[in-house]
């Protein structure tokens, strides 16, 4: 007893030949000549979206390399020998399929290296076709490095990926790279319907028998499946199961939770009419029907992007998925529409999917949307104003002056309700020196503000000191052994005796910094801080070096010694460090 299985589209219209791949001629006419000369790389990488053909490609090569009914490898696999079948069903013995998501540890790249190294079992050469192969670790990919530079000359890698940037560049220079493109809303459209065909589907009847599928339908769909094939396929099985085999547009709205795209136009013209009351009917409607806010706002983007197509260029081709009086529409409202706005328009609307998915009330920001894209259309540009030579716009230019006895109450009721937005008016003719006062104010000289001087203290060395050690606690403490003295704005820092590694501690940017600010807050503005090293005593140092004791000289020409020294000086300032002793070296004489 055999029972019917019933198989998903996307499996069983999956291209057996590479003349049947959508939407990737130059990738396609590559893998051919490649197989047409014989001139196969070893590693081949894959990458692109989702459901846009890699692994029905590597399948192809893979079955375009075994194929037992011809002499070599051939760009036309025959899909009915034993090879071409067990490979184009992922079962084959010679060509392995490999999940990297699940096999991506180091221990099981080493367990595929040892396969590789086996010859085929049955056909020309063992293909494995590793497909998310970005889901491998770092140490397995370093595993198979050497292996993907150096296979044996039996062996061709398949590498498929939907996320390229996760691939080692080591990896990546030791394959070819081919990027799959997403496919077009209308390649996928007519593949949908093409398949609908062969599944005894009618499409373009006008008696419409049973089973059929509108064309409008059929754009939705595509429209829906965001460029993959594989997404559109799954969708169409879903609209002929939700509605038992006579799919509508209106069907595909309800399924995808998105409300008719012509009657979104409607919507679309009152927003740019900026008619409120009509935006918060078409807002009402859309909440009572149950429509998704994010595919609402992802459909009325698609028809504004193509009003701006229109817009730029009139032979622009029409919007998927409309009706023709809404394709109508759609360009009269593109031509009469200032091109500004409605760019305006599609800049709001790419940026509504992130507002949606974050807020807690999708329909009440979608609505707040819409009433922001209803305002645009009375915007004026600040250049126009300009150009126009008028003046800016009062907020209450278009309110009529109410008469002088009206109470307070009648002037609020004199604004009009219906047009309370600004729009900039005619200027009135008015004689040429009213026009433009002459600026006042124009020969004042800046105001200064002198900086307050601060409080007077008894003891300003001790003040600067405790100034110091607030802001830096260890430069305070170093300040200890220096002489401070304050003459006027200005603090000496005198260092007795001198100090080289000392005096270069103070200098640097940050501790200047410091004694800066706190002699500007002891002295006031115009402080000034210097560091300075105390003189010898005697004045005449070579006198005083003849009438110095000879071991006080000796040690005194070691401790030059040492402090000329470059690795003595580097150790100093590493530690920030001073030498406190020199001692003569007792095994030398």
């Amino acid at each position: 007893m055999t029972t019917n299985t019933f198989v998903p589209l996307a499996r069983k219209w999956r291209p057996r030949t590479f003349t049947d791949v959508v939407g990737q001629p130059e990738i396609v006419r590559a893998l051919t000549n490649a197989l047409t000369q014989d001139r196969m790389a070893h590693a081949y990488l894959f990458s692109g979206p989702r459901g846009v053909g890699k692994t029905t490609s590597a399948r192809l090569l893979a079955a375009g390399i075994n194929c037992r009914t011809a002499s070599g490898p051939t760009p036309s696999p025959c899909g009915t020998c034993e090879s071409c079948v067990e490979v184009l069903e992922g079962r084959s013995i010679d060509a392995l399929e490999i999940d990297g998501a699940t096999h991506g540890k180091v221990d099981q790249a080493r367990d595929l290296i040892e396969i590789v190294g086996y010859a085929p079992v049955r056909d020309r050469r063992k293909v494995f076709i590793i497909d998310e192969v970005h889901a491998i670790s770092a140490a397995a990919f370093q595993a198979l490095l050497k292996t993907l530079e150096e296979p044996p000359s039996h062996a061709v890698f398949i590498l498929a990926t939907t996320e390229r940037h996760k691939i080692p560049a080591t990896i990546l220079s030791r394959c070819q790279r081919f990027d799959f493109r997403r496919l077009t809303d209308s390649e996928v459209a007519d593949r949908l319907a093409e398949i609908a065909h062969r599944e005894g589907y009618a499409v373009d009847a006008v008696e419409k028998p049973a089973p059929w599928v509108e064309p409008a339908a059929l754009a939705a769909l595509a429209a829906a499946a965001t460029g993959s094939l594989r997404d559109g396929l799954s969708l169409l099985d879903q609209a002929v199961a939700q509605t038992g085999g006579r799919v509508t547009a209106g069907d595909v709205a309800l399924l995808l939770g998105s409300p008719d795209r012509t009657s979104l136009v409607a919507l679309l013209v009152a927003i740019l009419a900026g008619d409120r009351s009509a935006v918060l009917r078409g807002a009402a409607e859309l909440e009572a029907a149950g429509s998704d806010p994010r595919a609402t706002a992802h459909d009325l983007t698609a028809l504004v992007r193509g009003a701006v197509r229109f817009s730029a260029d009139p032979s622009a081709p029409g919007v998927a998925g409309i009706s023709e009086e809404g394709a109508a529409t759609l360009r009269e409202m593109a031509q009469t529409t200032p091109y500004s706005t409605l760019l305006r328009t599609l800049t709001l609307l790419s940026e509504a999917e992130g507002m949606l998915r974050r807020s807690d009330v999708p329909s009440l920001a979608l609505e707040v949307l819409f009433l922001r894209l209803a305002e645009l259309p009375g915007l004026v540009s600040i250049e126009e104003i300009l150009s126009s030579g008028a003046a800016l716009p009062l907020p209450a230019a278009r309110v009529s002056a109410p008469p002088p006895a009206a109470p307070a109450a009648t002037r609020k009721a004199a604004v009009p309700a219906a047009e309370p937005r600004v729009r900039p008016v005619a200027p009135e003719p008015r004689p040429a020196p009213a026009a433009v006062e002459a600026p006042r104010f124009v020969g004042l000289t800046p105001l200064e503000v002198a900086e307050p001087e601060p409080a007077a203290v008894a003891d300003s060395v001790a003040a600067f000191r405790e100034a110091v050690d607030k802001r830096h606690s260890n430069l305070g403490a170093a300040l200890e052994d220096v002489s401070v003295s304050i003459d006027g704005r200005t603090v000496r820092l005198v260092l007795d005796p001198p100090s080289p590694p000392l005096a270069r501690r103070l200098g640097e940017p940050a501790m200047k910094k410091v004694l800066d600010e706190a002699a500007l807050a002891v002295l006031g503005p115009k402080a000034l801080v210097t560091i300075e090293s105390a003189e010898p005593a005697g004045g005449d140092l070579t006198a005083a070096a003849a009438a110095a004791d000879s071991g006080t000289v000796e040690r005194e020409n070691l401790r030059n010694r040492a402090t000329s020294d470059e690795r003595v000086r580097k150790i100093l300032d590493l530690f920030d460090g001073e030498i406190a002793e020199v001692k003569p070296d007792e095994r030398k004489p």
